[in-house]
């Protein structure tokens, strides 16, 4: 069964003293390649918010002169371009035949459980409710160079900007409500997972079928073990 909904892909483009981006969006019928980002940790969560919204994302310009290792403006200004993709589409949507605008979606990984609650009604804000006791901000992951080295790692407080940004981008009321929280990198997983599914059920893009055929609930798939039996020495 296919998706339905009948979706007019944008090319969106936005431009400061800081970075300029162009993306092309539109509904993701292929498993996609990987954005190439600076921050990888933000690349592997927007394959997640991909996978769960249906959208496709593609870069056509990317440029950011002395912004390079400016995480925070990294992630806000993809936040907003990515927000203004989908505003532009959801007005487009609106306009042919209506759209329900609004939606959650709770998703849980491993040791994180997240909510996100979304209406588009012209209203930007984003609304962080972080359960007592919890602390998002800190350390998320890190990734690695060829030399096995570290090469750059990822905070919380970034990557909220990412979800602050998509609101001011979009237009969007977006409510994140944290109730576990152990390892920070499946937290943020679960939240961009959540924001993906609001997302995508709000524009109609999920009503008909949630995932593409072969798709799995998480990027990598189901794991396939091979277990050989080892001939043992005797009295070992």
């Amino acid at each position: 069964m296919n998706n339905t909904v009948d979706v007019s892909s944008v090319r969106v483009c936005r431009k400061s003293g800081e970075t300029t981006f162009t993306m092309t969006m539109g509904l993701r019928v292929s498993r996609q390649t990987t954005l190439e980002l600076p921050n990888k940790i933000l690349s592997h969560l927007l394959d997640h918010f991909s996978k769960a919204s249906r959208l496709a994302l593609q870069f056509v310009e990317t440029s950011w002169p002395g912004s390079w290792q400016l995480d925070h403006v990294l992630c806000e200004d993809m936040g907003q371009l990515v927000g203004r993709g989908i505003a532009a589409i959801h007005d487009d949507l609106a306009a042919r035949g209506g759209v329900v605008g609004r939606a959650r979606s709770k998703v849980c990984m491993d040791d994180a459980l997240a909510e996100v609650v979304l209406s588009f009604e012209g209203r930007p804000r984003a609304e962080w409710i972080i359960a007592d006791g919890l602390a998002i901000d800190g350390f998320v992951d890190a990734w690695y160079g060829d030399d096995g080295c570290v090469a750059g790692w990822s905070s919380g407080t970034n990557l909220r900007q990412f979800v602050d940004g998509l609101a001011l981008g979009s237009g969007a009321t977006v409510v994140v409500r944290v109730e576990e929280a152990g390892n920070l990198h499946h937290l943020y997983e679960a939240v961009f997972r959540a924001l993906g599914e609001a997302i995508g059920e709000s524009l109609g893009l999920t009503s008909t079928v949630a995932c593409l055929p072969g798709d799995t609930s998480g990027l990598a798939g189901t794991p396939v073990y091979t277990v050989e039996k080892l001939d043992t020495v005797s009295g070992q």
